[in-house]
């Protein structure tokens, strides 16, 4: 699934200690999906069933089930359907269905910074398939923002329909498909019996239970540095999802300014604030990641006020006049997980 919009990094990296071997009922799952990677880790069933074949099976049908819905690379999906559908009501599966209506609400609750029509903006700007000469001029920002907006699409829930009310709409759920791909496959694997695992796809991670040695999972956060790869801080995750947004790894400089390929839905141009990275943890992986996302585009003021307003636990690092960040955890954060005491240069896959 392409990243037309700013989606969420793949950030967060499994930390594990290099002394202690994986325990032999310890299932490790791995490959490609959605246009990124996947590892999943399940603590197998005292009894064996059911088998690990069984299991991996059911992750890939998760997965696979979530792409043919909502993939815009694939011109059999369901969502570029909908993309050349006009504007008459478009019959939707309780997926789509579902997955929209959780964009529009999280639209809503951060004053449009979450758009799932922003696309034709992204490619504008040059961050989409076909490389541009150069930016937007104010008047194609404005034609372009006239022709987008979260506000256009309508769901009837009753006819389990999905609407465009202007035609040319192209609707794009990478920012927030990955996340709720990690719900499915986590659901999948509790309706099997299984109540210990870990579900990553391309940086969002669940967890059930405890780990194979006992303990709680623990999933690190990392350095929103593009110059190298470490680690910020370990967060402990119990029986909950959390996603990682930020602008550090996908951005292009033009006559020696930097441009990131974040784009404000609501002013049609690239964030310019200092905000680097942003964490949210919920139960929901879905929802964590439109929130990851949305709270990226607000930037470090607006973010915070959202996030104690709606009682969101959530983690911010912004760019410091020392070239180093700045921490802030929200309420609920510290409540979850305590305060991080980030800042450690761990080199991802490593202890803390």
């Amino acid at each position: 699934m392409p990243a037309l919009f700013v989606g969420a990094l793949f950030v967060v990296v499994l930390l594990r200690r290099p002394d202690v071997p994986e325990a032999s009922d310890l299932w490790l799952l791995s490959g490609s999906a959605m246009g990124t990677e996947f590892n999943v880790k399940v603590v197998a069933a005292a009894d064996g069933v059911p088998t690990e074949e069984a299991v991996a099976a059911a992750v890939r049908d998760s997965i696979d089930a979530v792409d043919r819905a909502m993939s815009t690379y694939r011109p059999d999906s369901e969502l570029s359907r909908f993309n050349r559908h006009g504007t008459d009501p478009f019959p939707a599966s309780d997926e789509l269905l579902e997955v929209v209506s959780e964009a529009l609400r999280v639209s809503t609750l951060s004053g449009g910074a979450f758009d799932v029509t922003v696309g034709p903006l992204v490619d504008a700007w040059g961050f989409g398939p076909t490389p541009v000469a150069s930016p937007p001029d104010e008047v194609e920002i404005a034609a372009l923002l006239a022709a987008t907006g979260s506000e256009h699409l309508v769901i009837d829930p009753d006819r389990g329909t999905l609407r465009k009310l202007r035609s040319g709409l192209r609707c794009d759920l990478s920012a927030i498909a990955k996340g709720y791909a990690v719900d499915r496959v986590a659901e999948r694997l509790a309706g099997m019996g299984l109540t210990r695992f870990m579900v990553e796809i391309g940086g969002e991670v669940r967890t059930s239970g405890r780990t194979a040695a006992g303990g709680v999972w623990r999933i690190g956060v990392e350095r929103p540095d593009p110059a190298r790869r470490l680690v910020w801080t370990a967060v402990p995750l119990a029986d909950r999802a959390m996603a990682t947004s930020g602008d550090y790894r996908n951005y292009v400089e033009r006559d020696g300014v930097r441009i990131s390929h974040t784009i404000d839905p609501r002013r049609g141009r690239p964030i310019s604030h200092r905000l680097a990275s942003v964490s949210v943890i919920h139960p929901s992986c879905m929802t964590a990641d439109a929130l990851a996302t949305a709270l990226d585009v607000l930037g470090p003021d607006e973010a915070r006020t959202l996030a104690e307003r709606e009682g969101l636990a959530v983690l911010l690092l912004s760019r410091a006049p020392d070239a180093g960040f700045e921490e802030w955890t929200s309420s609920r954060w510290r409540e979850i997980v305590g305060n991080t005491g980030g800042g450690a240069d761990v080199a991802p896959g490593e202890d803390e």
